[in-house]
């Protein structure tokens, strides 16, 4: 792993018998110690999961500016929500790009007494529109959360830890989906987008 590219591992691998396993576990404890990122191949998303999800984000986009303004993140205490063009800055500079950020569907936390990032567990905003969004959304979450927790759970077990050692640490994840659209323009001035 000493070259330029990127590990590719195979999280099916953990399924293919004992031998198997034991060689996704020291390939994935390679890949973090010596290079420290991978891709990860494996994971069991359908085609048909991709496409779907592919679609809702076209398909949210190209809503009326009216729709993705009735759930913008700025009426949202968690965070959530439409982001529209030039509505988020770096460096001073507007981005380039309209956003939903998406995140688990939970309550709001109301404990004053809590720790800061409290404010950011709450409900999503949805738009009425696309009622879909949210079902499509959440199957990915959820399938992606699965993986999420196998993959911990092998890199534990690589390390010489307990197979829920991790589960301890990121039992609730409080995870973000962050769906984009970087819209083309027909003027050649640069524009930025993150």
């Amino acid at each position: 792993m000493s070259d330029l590219n990127l590990p590719v591992l195979d999280l099916s691998l953990l399924d293919q018998g004992p031998d198997a396993a034991a060689r996704f576990r020291d390939e994935l404890r390679a890949a973090t110690h010596d290079v420290g990122f991978f891709y990860l191949t494996g994971t069991g998303v359908s085609p048909e999961l991709e496409a779907k999800l592919l679609q809702a984000a076209k398909d949210f986009f190209a809503l009326p500016e009216a729709e993705k303004l009735a759930i913008e993140n700025v009426t949202s205490p968690h965070f959530r929500g439409y982001t529209r063009v030039g509505g988020e800055r770096t460096q001073g500079r507007v981005d380039w790009r309209e956003q939903i950020d998406i995140g688990p569907e939970r309550a709001a936390i109301d404990d004053p007494d809590g720790p800061g990032y409290n404010r950011l567990v709450g409900p999503n905003l949805w738009p009425a529109a696309q009622p879909e969004l949210k079902e499509v959304v959440t199957e990915w979450h959820d399938h992606l959360t699965g993986v999420a927790r196998k993959l911990l759970r092998a890199w534990a077990l690589a390390l010489g830890a307990e197979e829920q050692y991790f589960d301890r640490h990121f039992g609730d994840p409080q995870t973000l989906i962050k769906i984009v659209r970087y819209p083309g323009k027909d003027d050649p001035t640069p524009q930025q987008g993150v």
